[in-house]
């Protein structure tokens, strides 16, 4: 797992200095607020072993998600797939992790955003994992995930994964993009489901729990990693 940290920590450097520009696109995400997104993410999961390097690894890149409609609400999500297979100089390293991450609520005002979701699970699709309080992605079957609130004036909470599950049932991508030499980018769409019953963190007093259903596909990046 070390050499996994250590492999996304040295390409997030070279790859966050790469540029993806889109045209025009009902998905498209405005500036303002993916950074809030990412602020709420930043904010909750520094601490995080892996979010860090992935953040680095993905977030020049989203730049469109899907809206998934639940009533009055609409979140907007994307599904990341990572796959790995490099040699470090400590060693190979192959690794396959999905993401997914969803928020709502987005306030034009504050540049806030009320909620956002980040679950994960190890392989790609087809994914059939649970949730659970702790997670590594070479472990198949389980996930990890988080819920974070993030107040009008920034301030953030999050809950922590207790229960839940992570489906992907199908992900399909067009024509690579080259990176850097062995990094290639995928855009596509992946279908499933996920659900999470998560507790607040760090006293438990608290259990939030929501369910997001993207059977009909929704956006998806794969960021695919080979070489030394």
């Amino acid at each position: 797992m070390r050499k996994l940290i250590l492999t996304l920590a040295a390409l997030g450097a070279v790859v966050a200095a790469c540029s993806d520009a889109g045209g025009v696109d009902a998905d498209a995400i405005n500036g303002p607020e993916l950074v809030a997104v990412r602020h709420s993410l930043d904010s909750a999961l520094a601490g995080d072993t892996l979010y860090p390097t992935l953040a680095a690894l993905v977030f020049p890149f989203i730049d469109r998600a899907s809206r998934i409609p639940t009533g009055s609400d609409t979140t907007r999500l994307v599904v990341i797939e990572m796959d790995i297979d490099a040699v470090t100089d400590s060693g190979p390293v192959v690794a396959n992790f999905t993401a997914v991450l969803g928020w709502r609520g987005y306030r034009a005002l504050t540049r806030t955003v009320d909620t956002v979701f980040f679950v994960l699970g190890a392989g790609r699709a087809p994914v059939n994992d649970s949730l659970r309080t702790s997670w590594w992605p070479d472990t198949a079957g389980t996930g990890g995930g988080f819920v974070i609130h993030q107040a009008a004036d920034s301030s953030v909470v999050i809950w922590l994964a207790r229960g839940g599950h992570l489906h992907t049932t199908a992900a399909s991508y067009g024509a690579g993009r080259t990176l850097v030499p062995g990094v290639t980018l995928f855009r596509g769409t992946a279908n499933g489901d996920f659900a999470i019953t998560a507790k607040l963190v760090p006293d438990s007093s608290s259990t939030v729990t929501s369910l997001k259903d993207f059977g009909s596909g929704a956006r998806a990046l794969k960021v695919r990693i080979r070489g030394s």
